[in-house]
């Protein structure tokens, strides 16, 4: 009895868990929007807004209205980096390298319950 393409993929997987052999299952390009991306907007954003409300400050104490709308304008840029970062784009990028680390410390017995959740999802 011959087995279908997708069982010889899966008994292919098995044993290369059974002999534990770290040869890459499949190839998958990296997502351009990764989470260190999200956190140098975050940290760039906040920086951008400290120093716009430093200079916003010195600008109000020189009474120098020109410097005061620079600054005004590199805090709303700040906010603007800022609040990118809590796009949901963002947080499914987060979600998706926390799930992925969180499945690589699993015990092999999770993984035919994966399997399975995963055949019995489009049902």
């Amino acid at each position: 009895m011959g087995l279908s393409e997708q069982e010889q993929k899966v008994l292919e997987e098995l044993e290369r868990q059974l002999t534990g052999s770290k040869e890459p299952k499949a190839k998958v390009s990296a997502s351009p929007e990764t989470p260190t991306k999200y956190a140098r907007m975050l940290v760039l954003g906040s920086t951008l807004v400290i120093i716009g409300l430093a200079l916003m400050i010195f600008a109000t104490s020189a009474h120098v209205i020109w410097f005061g709308v620079i600054a005004f304008m590199a805090m709303l840029i700040g906010l603007y980096l800022v609040s990118q970062n809590w796009s949901s784009r963002a947080i499914r990028v987060a979600k998706s390298a926390s799930d992925k680390s969180k499945q690589t410390n699993k015990s092999s017995g999770s993984f035919f319950q994966d399997r399975w959740d995963q055949r019995n999802e489009g049902k």
